[in-house]
C-alpha cells in the first residue's frame, strides 16, 4: 500500500508571480500529496494562509479570480500604499484569525528592520503577520509590532525552507517565483524621443528600486537554498509576469503548474514511500 512521507511546503515571495503556487498545489492535489506544514514569504504567506486553512487550489483561485488588486489600495498620498483594513475585510471569510486555529500549522515571515534580523510568525494574529511579510520596501510601508519595525520577509528569507523543516516537516518542496531567468529581458529598444530624453522603463527610478531589491533577495535566496538545501525546488517560467501583474492570474497558475508537472517524477519518488 502507497503511502507518502510527511513534507512541507515553502512558499517563495514574489507579487504576482506568488499566483503560480496555485498551480503547484493543483498538481499534489492531483496526486493525492497533501503538505503537513506551509510556511511563506510575502506573497507566499498569503498563499500559505489560504492553502493552510483547507481551501483546494481551484477553492483559492475562484476567490482570487473574484478580486481586484486595485480594491487593497489606498489612494489617499498621505497614507501607505496598502488598505490594510480592506485586506482584512478579503480575508476574513476565507481564513481563521489566530495562526493556532488552522488545519494546517502554517509559517510566515518577516523582517525586523531594527535589529536586521529574520521575524518568524507561528502563533497569534495571522493579519498581522501577511500585513507585515507584505510590506515591500518602496512599496508598502513596515509596521510596528511591539518594539520590532517589520516588513517584507523576503527582505532576508525570500523561500523559508528553514521555517518548514522547524515546523517539522521531513521533506521540504521549495516555490521560487523570482528566478534570476525572468530578469533575463531583451533590452529595451528605445524610441528616437526616449533616447533624447533618457526616457523609459531604464530611467524610472521606482522601478530601478524594485528591480534592485529583487536581485538582492534573488542573490540572497540562492545563498540560503544552498544552506538550507530543500529536497526538491520548483521555478516557474513565469516570463513577463512582474511583480504587479496581477491581472496575469490564469497565466502564473498555469506556469507553477507546468514546473510541478515537470518535476513530478522526482515529487512522487520524493514522497511516496512503500509500506
Amino acid at each position: 500500500m502507497a503511502d507518502y512521507k510527511r513534507f512541507g511546503l515553502a512558499l517563495g515571495g514574489g507579487g504576482a508571480r506568488g499566483y503560480a503556487h496555485i498551480g503547484v498545489m493543483r498538481v499534489l492535489e492531483r496526486e493525492g500529496f497533501k503538505p503537513s506544514v506551509i510556511a511563506g514569504t510575502s506573497m507566499g504567506s498569503l498563499m500559505g494562509a489560504m492553502f493552510a486553512s483547507g481551501h483546494t487550489a481551484d477553492e483559492v483561485q475562484e476567490v482570487l479570480s473574484q478580486v481586484s488588486f486595485w480594491r487593497f489600495l489606498d489612494w489617499n498620498p498621505l497614507s501607505d500604499m496598502l488598505n490594510y483594513s480592506e485586506l482584512v475585510r478579503f480575508l476574513e471569510p476565507h481564513i481563521p484569525r489566530q495562526m493556532e486555529d488552522f488545519p494546517i500549522p502554517v509559517g510566515i515571515t518577516a523582517t525586523d528592520l531594527i535589529t536586521g534580523t529574520e521575524v518568524y510568525f507561528r502563533q497569534g494574529d495571522v493579519f498581522q503577520a501577511i500585513r507585515a511579510s507584505i510590506a515591500y520596501p518602496g512599496a508598502i510601508n513596515p509596521i510596528w509590532v511591539g518594539n520590532q519595525l517589520l516588513a517584507d520577509g523576503g527582505i532576508l528569507n525570500q523561500i523559508p525552507v528553514d521555517l518548514v523543516r522547524f515546523l517539522g516537516a521531513e521533506r521540504v518542496i521549495a516555490v521560487d517565483v523570482t528566478p534570476l531567468e525572468i530578469l533575463r529581458e531583451q533590452p529595451h529598444k528605445k524610441s528616437w524621443w526616449e533616447q533624447i530624453f533618457r526616457r523609459g522603463i531604464d530611467a524610472n527610478p521606482i522601478q530601478n528600486v524594485y528591480r534592485a531589491v529583487e536581485i538582492m533577495q534573488i542573490r540572497l535566496a540562492e545563498v540560503k537554498l544552498a544552506v538550507s538545501r530543500p529536497d526538491l525546488v520548483l521555478r516557474p517560467k513565469l516570463e513577463g509576469i512582474g511583480l504587479f501583474s496581477f491581472q496575469q492570474l490564469e497565466q502564473a497558475i498555469q506556469d507553477g503548474e507546468a514546473a510541478a508537472l515537470s518535476k513530478l517524477e522526482e515529487i512522487q519518488a520524493l514522497l511516496t514511500t512503500e509500506a
